[in-house]
């Protein structure tokens, strides 16, 4: 196995860690949020992106990591189903962002699809992550060779 493949099969683990801690932050900002609320306190503008600012800002970081995580893919060459699940990844990604965006327009709509399409991505990600170390176990198996059966010997 090369260096570049390597690198990559490390390199989903870092990707599906930075997924699970976007979610995370996506859960402190709403009850942060919900907390500046208790006692009849408003939430205006800054208080609320103060409440999302790590699930916004980490969100952009993440998204760099899927480009990362498709340009290792078809660096390392791992085989084509596996590029084209680091694309569907990193489409997923990008997919978030707009989901994101629209959703302060649309929130009934997009604003629900963007969690979904969270885990989605969490999901396509830990597939790989496991679809590229199985796949090493599995190479790392050498067959037992097949011994022909005993020649018969005619007089």
């Amino acid at each position: 196995m090369g260096a570049l493949r390597t690198i990559f099969r490390y390199w989903l683990w870092v990707l599906l860690a930075m997924v699970v801690v976007q979610i995370a932050f996506a859960g402190y900002g709403a009850f942060d949020a919900a907390s500046k609320t208790d006692n009849g306190g408003s939430l205006d503008e800054d208080s609320y992106n103060d409440s999302f600012g790590l699930h916004l800002g980490f969100g952009y970081l993440v998204v760099l990591a899927g480009l990362i995580t498709l340009l290792l893919a078809l660096a390392a060459r791992p085989g084509r189903t596996r590029v084209i699940h680091a694309l569907v990844i990193f489409v997923l990604l990008i997919v978030q962002v707009l989901l994101a965006w629209f959703a302060y327009g649309v929130p009934g709509v997009f604003g629900a699809l963007h969690p979904l399409n969270a885990f989605l991505i969490l999901g396509a990600v830990a597939a790989l992550t496991m679809r590229e170390w199985r796949g090493e176990k599995v190479s790392r198996t050498t067959p037992e060779p097949v011994t022909p059966p005993p020649a018969t010997t005619t007089t």
